[in-house]
């Protein structure tokens, strides 16, 4: 008997024990929960906050050049509820209703009977919708002061500028690439400079849209950019898209040209051939190849457009804008002097500007011979635009690289050494190039208004492996006023359609042409050019 109650007393302290344990642990799980309900309600309550407070931030006032505003914020109002708060919801939909007509009553209900703690009304008010709202006297409303981004300009400036979304963050353009600097409390009240000019920014858009329409061209674009300063004074690009507009138009009418889009620049890489070729020491402007038969390439031809069929200089070679000689140019100056050129002058890598868009160069992996001779006259490699103004702007300033922006520089921009051995290069090119516009294959480009130097590129597309011999790109490159280029114009035309007044021609020389001498004819007088004799005041 002795024993049995000491056997179960034992069993007795264990039960007592375990009960115990067990209450301890619930204890803790339970403490825990509520732990982490209060964290959480903290946390939610930080985060709407955090909401307000950035919905407070006012994005500072961008402007261009001359002090025009092209981006500022106006004060506005978000609209959120507390659906638990809201007593009668039929009554809140109809009150609401009636100052949001815009808002279906279906939709305000659903958001009114929410299971969720906080959600959105309406992001954006006007001060006097606000004023309505407060009048309604509805529990569970609450309203937060915010911002609305404007763009006086609506398209002129879409892909330079880009927007903002809902939450009045970047998301394209400026808006985004400098997204922390436009946000900056510390210097809210002060405006942020561009570099861009609104007067030559229409100028641009109105003559590329014009040939477009004409030549029921896909798309065209085009930059103005200072050779000293890096300065880009306008850049366009279409067709494109109202920035004050949220709604989510197609991807081509948002992909920016300039920056985003790799193209073969078919004539236009004969410039950069011919600085090779000088760089080089190959030879000079009157060494003389043999252009009587094509280049043979393994199985396939280089060919002529309208060739000479004899031999030719170099000078000849480019203002007839020969690929047989410039491939032979190519071939003399070998492929890796031509490779490390090409990395000098920053066709390998990508060119940021302070957008956030930008696109890698497709550049292939084995720089053959054969590549070589197809890139001394423009194709086998696909850069951007941007690439070509940036490689212009080293060749014509002694090869000095001032990196290229969108921001109004007010300092002088310090240039990095010259990547050519001979600066007497630049000087050679701008002359060549205003030969080609003299007597050459860019003659529609000259104008009483100022010296211009240009070339005409036209680029065979490559659709499914193969070029389409109807569907090009046609650009034309301008460096002006001479003797001293202060300015370097590319406009290019995708895929235009000739027609009676080009005798049904679509190359460079009928199409792009014609655009450049126009805005340079424009744009002279901002420019502060004066007369035919290429005197000018920089800008």
């Amino acid at each position: 008997m002795f024993h049995d109650f000491i056997f179960h007393g034992r069993d007795a302290m264990a039960l007592v024990q375990n009960r115990l344990l067990w209450f301890i642990q619930a204890s803790f799980v339970g403490m825990g929960v509520l732990v982490l309900r209060l964290c959480w309600v903290s946390i939610a309550l930080r985060s709407k906050a955090k909401i307000a407070l950035e919905y407070s931030m006012e994005r500072r006032v961008l402007l261009d050049a001359q002090g025009k505003v092209l981006a500022h914020s106006l004060p506005s109002f978000a609209l959120a509820a507390n659906p638990k708060k809201i007593m009668n919801v039929k009554e809140a939909v109809q009150e609401l209703h009636s100052v949001l007509p815009f808002i279906s009553k279906k939709e305000l209900h659903r958001r009114l009977t929410s299971k969720k703690p906080f959600v959105w009304i309406c992001r954006q008010l006007s001060p006097k919708m606000r004023l309505k709202i407060l009048a309604l006297g509805i529990e569970g409303l609450e309203l937060f002061k915010t911002q609305k981004r404007v763009y006086p300009y609506e398209n002129l400036f879409s892909h330079v500028l880009g927007a903002v979304d809902i939450d009045q963050q970047g998301i394209s353009g400026i808006e985004k690439g400098c997204n922390d600097i436009i946000l900056d409390q510390k210097h809210k009240k002060t405006a942020i400079y561009l570099s861009v000019d609104t007067r030559m920014q229409y100028v641009l858009r109105k003559e590329i849209l014009a040939c477009m329409k004409a030549f029921q061209a896909r798309g065209g674009n085009g930059i103005l950019a200072n050779i000293h300063t890096g300065e880009i004074l306008a850049m366009v690009s279409l067709p494109d898209f109202n920035s004050n507009l949220k709604s989510k138009e197609h991807c081509e009418y948002t992909l920016n040209r300039n920056t985003s889009g790799v193209y073969e620049f078919g004539s236009i890489l004969k410039i950069h051939n011919l600085a090779l070729f000088l760089e080089e020491k190959r030879g000079t402007l009157e060494s003389i190849f043999d252009a009587t038969h094509p280049l043979a390439i393994g199985r396939f031809l280089v060919k002529d457009f309208k060739g000479k069929c004899r031999p030719m200089t170099v000078k000849e070679g480019f203002l007839y804008s020969s690929n047989i000689v410039n491939g032979k140019m190519a071939i003399e100056s070998g492929e890796e002097a031509q490779k490390l050129f090409f990395s000098k002058l920053s066709f390998f890598h990508p060119i940021k500007l302070e957008l956030s868009e930008y696109a890698l160069p497709i550049i292939p992996k084995n720089w053959s011979k054969a590549r070589s001779i197809t890139a001394g006259y423009g194709y086998g490699f696909s850069i951007t635009p941007l690439h070509i103004v940036q490689s212009l702007q080293i060749l014509l300033n002694q090869g000095m690289r001032v990196p290229l922006t969108l921001l109004k520089r007010h300092n002088k921009a310090i240039a990095l050494p010259s990547v050519l051995k001979s600066p007497e290069i630049s000087k050679t090119l701008w002359q060549i190039m205003e030969m080609a516009v003299n007597t050459g294959q860019a003659q529609k480009v000259k104008t009483s208004y100022c010296r211009v130097g240009a070339k005409t590129g036209t680029a065979n597309i490559l659709v499914n492996g193969r070029y389409k011999e109807h569907q090009n790109l046609t650009s034309c490159v301008a460096v002006f006023p001479v003797p001293s280029p202060c300015y370097v114009l590319l406009i290019t035309i995708d895929r235009p359609k000739g027609n009676a007044s080009t005798h049904y021609y679509h190359t460079a020389g009928w199409i792009a042409a014609p655009v450049v001498r126009s805005i340079i004819e424009k744009i002279s007088g901002f420019l502060g050019i004066i007369d035919n004799t290429g005197e000018k005041e920089k800008k």
